[in-house]
């Protein structure tokens, strides 16, 4: 389970790489890609995910191991607050499912590119779990019109290549 930085002129490319488990974050990789949005010096920042998925979304395993404390500053929190305080142009390279924070990560990107075998996936009311990362606000039609907007949060939708293909015309 890593994630992997590597820098080539003016971009920087942050990889989540647990293929094994289809890029399912824990909190580990949480802080990691943190530090790894924070150490970002370039213009350009690239995330995806390794071996054909972009991320699974959260490792349920190692969320459900949670330990009480102060909830304010989780690892899920202190990514989001460094994915949206970077400076540079966040772009999501997508091959593969894209599952809960991994879809909603991508309504915080400046770009996001997708391969044709791509999907969304929005799982939160089926598991009985608030949207997050503020993907209730953020998914407003005009942000997400491909999948219907916040309608997509609320439901278990999966949008794929044919409704993003309408949306991009």
């Amino acid at each position: 389970m890593s994630i992997e930085m590597t820098v080539d002129g003016q971009v920087t490319t942050i990889t989540i790489n647990r293929p094994e488990k289809r890029n399912a974050l824990t909190k580990a990789m949480y802080v990691a890609l943190a530090d790894a949005f924070d150490a970002v010096r370039t213009p350009i920042a690239v995330l995806n995910g390794a071996g054909g998925a972009f991320t699974a979304g959260n490792d349920l395993g190692d969320f459900l191991a949670h330990e009480a404390g102060d909830r304010t500053k989780t690892p899920a929190r202190v990514f989001q607050e460094a994915l949206l305080a970077t400076q540079a142009v966040v772009v999501a390279s997508v091959d593969g499912p894209a599952v809960g924070i991994g879809a909603t990560l991508l309504l915080h990107c400046d770009l996001v590119y997708a391969t044709e075998r791509s999907y969304l996936q929005f799982p939160f009311v089926p598991l009985g779990l608030v949207p997050e990362f503020g993907s209730s606000y953020a998914a407003a039609p005009r942000r997400s019109a491909a999948c219907d907007g916040a309608a997509a949060v609320r439901r278990t939708p999966v949008c794929g290549r044919s409704s993003a293909t309408r949306v991009g015309q």
